[in-house]
């Protein structure tokens, strides 16, 4: 079993959480990981880099096999792979209070690749992804 801090539409009711998460109980609660959330131009889904802000999200455990498969969906093709999407990085991640809760990969946008620093869009000011979605966009 693998956890992972995911942010965007791997939470809960967003597309990539009932095609991926949805059958395995895989939600272990909300936290909040330190960086900035933006919009990425022509895509339907956010990008995480670093930053100091706050942004909600959530802990999510499932079988190895299907965070691999999750993996691939999210471009991660290694450490250090100049072609990944998004790279994974252990993240400190906090509850409510600020206190720290655990440990955990997180994926974060790659910005050496070139082509992934000119889809950035704006920030998401509420750092809430589904929130954004459905209330903070526009």
């Amino acid at each position: 079993m693998k956890k992972m801090f995911v942010y965007g539409t791997l939470r809960t009711g967003m597309y990539n959480y009932e095609k991926y998460y949805k059958g395995f109980d895989s939600f272990r609660g909300y936290g909040y990981v330190k960086g900035t959330l933006h919009t990425l131009n022509g895509k339907e889904y956010p990008a995480l880099t670093p930053g100091e802000s706050m942004i909600l999200g959530e802990i999510h455990e499932v079988p190895d096999e299907v965070q691999d498969k999750v993996d691939w969906m999210e471009g991660f093709f290694g450490e250090g792979n100049s072609e990944n999407e998004y790279d994974k990085i252990i993240s400190v991640i906090y509850d409510d209070d600020g206190k720290v809760l655990d440990n955990l990969p997180v994926y974060f946008f790659n910005m050496k690749n070139p082509e992934n620093r000119q889809l950035l869009g704006d920030i998401i000011l509420c750092n809430d992804y589904v929130s954004y979605i459905e209330k903070c966009n526009g």
